[in-house]
């Protein structure tokens, strides 16, 4: 009698550890580039770019700018989150600045809301003859 409580409650445990190393992934997997808002531009000039394609704020309630430009260069870009207001200027809402050498990355999360609608763009340094392309998006 002993041993068949003592394996049901071994099942039990083993059940509850495979749930919580299959929902783990998940809810990490959960932070992730907000559709529509990629941006990708070619840093053979430098400039500065607005993304036509407009997105509603996240479920999450937040938003962090993000990008990278592969690239061995001490040169920067910069990425924005901006909110789209009608007839108002637009607010920065988030913002990241990086060295081109530097691998992805973002900036810290900001708040958004759902009714809103968000766009991304991009400002960086020009590398002449380069036929790299570099990208920023937003994540939440």
């Amino acid at each position: 009698m002993r041993r068949s409580v003592t394996g049901r409650r071994k099942l039990a445990a083993v059940g509850v550890l495979t749930a919580i190393a299959v929902g783990v992934p998940a809810v990490s997997a959960v932070a992730a580039e907000i559709n529509g808002s990629r941006l990708p531009f070619s840093v053979a000039t430098a400039g500065s770019s607005e993304d036509g394609d407009r997105w509603k704020g996240s479920g999450s309630g937040h938003a962090k700018a993000c990008g990278d430009v592969p690239v061995n260069d001490t040169r920067t870009f910069s990425a924005y989150i901006y909110q789209d207001k009608s007839f108002r200027p637009d607010p920065q809402i988030a913002s990241a600045s990086r060295s081109y050498k530097q691998s992805y990355g973002c900036g810290s999360y900001k708040g958004t809301s759902t009714g809103g609608k968000y766009y991304t763009k991009a400002s960086w340094a020009g590398i002449p003859g380069s036929r790299a392309y570099g990208y920023v998006n937003a994540q939440n």
